[in-house]
């Protein structure tokens, strides 16, 4: 029990690791007031900068730059989103990478109220890679805090025999356990937003192809989103234990991948999408012993999200 306790503080340490630039740039970020940050854009004005992304907001992102302070970013159709050869193998998806923690490069043009109109969106397969681990490692470490803390509640025995070093433990988790939420709040839900509708789509073990009934669900989501305005979809692929892992892996990608697909034939702009990356085998909703549970992690969900000053329908 101790040496379990002892993995999951240390797996989330190293999270906080993963998470710690992020969280102190978001913190220093919401400070307008702060030296460097009042910088404005001018209409009109040949706008290069880099930064890294702060919200998603429909096709607006907030943007941490350097050497401009916090500026808007408006997406639109004709924008080129460069991404790493090789990422992605459906067209049309890139705009889907760009989540909260991602480091960009942005072309453009000014416009009023500090924004930019983006002509060019560049980023590394590097800072793809550290934004997607952020994602899943919260996702993950979370749900692990969350199941030690049952642990430590269920298994009095083991508290008994150990009660000194487990309620040290239990301390430690707890406090963990704050800063964790603390940190996910602000990484998930940066601006704040009012879940819609949400839905879990799921999929056979080793396959990837929607459902007829999956693809009602997300037929009535599309029909659903296309209706408000400020809206965001976001979409997270999941797997079961059945299979090695990096097929696992590619699995969650896949099914992500082609429900994005699926909700962009349906009229959903592909700009109002956002994918943060496959989450693999982490956080399953059920135990993997069983076909039954395996079923319900093989999934995709997906959730219709409206930043709550966007005021609703359009």
């Amino acid at each position: 029990m101790y040496r379990r306790v002892k993995s999951v503080l240390t797996g989330a340490l190293v999270t906080f690791g993963v998470m710690g630039c992020l969280s102190a740039s978001l913190g220093h970020a919401q400070n307008p007031n702060e030296e460097g940050a009042a910088a404005q854009v001018t209409t009109g004005q040949k706008v290069e900068t880099k930064g890294m992304i702060l919200t998603r907001d429909g096709e607006n992102m907030t943007v941490q730059t350097r050497n401009m302070g916090n500026i808007t970013v408006e997406i639109h159709p004709e924008t080129k989103v460069q991404v790493p050869k090789g990422v992605f193998r459906h067209s049309n998806m890139e705009e889907t990478a760009l989540v909260p923690g991602l480091d960009i490069e942005v072309k453009g043009v000014g416009a009023a109220d500090n924004h930019v109109v983006a002509d060019q969106i560049r980023f590394t397969r590097e800072s793809l890679k550290v934004a997607q681990q952020a994602h899943a490692a919260m996702t993950a470490t979370s749900a692990q805090v969350a199941q030690s803390k049952q642990d430590i509640a269920t298994n009095k025995q083991g508290i008994a025999a150990n009660q000194q070093a487990n309620q040290q433990n239990a301390a430690h988790i707890s406090e963990h356990s704050q800063e964790l939420a603390g940190v996910q709040q602000r990484f998930n839900d940066l601006t704040e937003y009012d879940v819609k509708k949400e839905i879990s789509v799921n999929f056979d073990t080793g396959k990837s192809n929607i459902s007829d009934d999956a693809k009602q669900q997300l037929t009535d989501l599309a029909k659903a989103a296309t209706g408000l305005k400020g809206y965001l979809v976001e979409v997270k692929g999941f797997a079961s234990t059945s299979g090695a892992a990096d097929a696992n892996q590619q699995l969650s990608e896949d099914r992500a991948e082609n429900v994005v697909a699926f909700l962009h034939q349906q009229g959903v702009a592909i700009q109002h999408i956002v994918n943060p990356g496959a989450m693999g085998t982490t956080s399953p909703v059920a135990s993997n012993d069983t076909e039954a549970g395996r079923m319900q992690n093989q999934r995709v969900e997906v959730k219709l999200l409206v930043n709550r000053g966007a005021g609703g329908s359009k």
